[in-house]
């Protein structure tokens, strides 16, 4: 073989490890911090709610993703029948997807 290709395949496969030895994704770390949120939410002592997430991803997050340190996401609570945001939070989580901080506010009504 050529020692150019030895290379270059060392090269490649150094680069593709993270992306292929990273179990836990941006998706799990999104869906820790909701149930996070959710959690918060309730009353003390009562279920979380269920909620539904509405999360569209960059295109090119997907690329960089294996090389992320860590996650911050913004989340927001909607009224089910108004529709209008009741709650907001700001939520980290290290790459693993354990929630690092969740930080809520209530969000008054007009």
């Amino acid at each position: 073989m050529n020692i150019r290709k030895i290379v270059f395949i060392a090269a490649a496969s150094a680069a593709l490890c993270p992306a292929i030895s990273s179990a836990s994704t941006e998706g799990s770390a999104l869906d820790a911090c909701a149930r996070a949120f959710a959690l918060r939410l309730a009353p003390p002592g009562a279920a979380a709610p269920s909620y539904k997430l509405a999360y569209g991803s960059s295109p090119f997050g997907s690329l960089i993703e294996p090389y992320s340190l860590a996650y911050t996401f913004e989340l927001r609570a909607n009224d089910k029948k108004t529709g209008l945001p009741i709650a907001r939070a700001s939520c980290s989580t290290d790459t693993r997807g354990a929630v690092i901080s969740l930080s809520s506010s209530l969000i008054a009504k007009n």
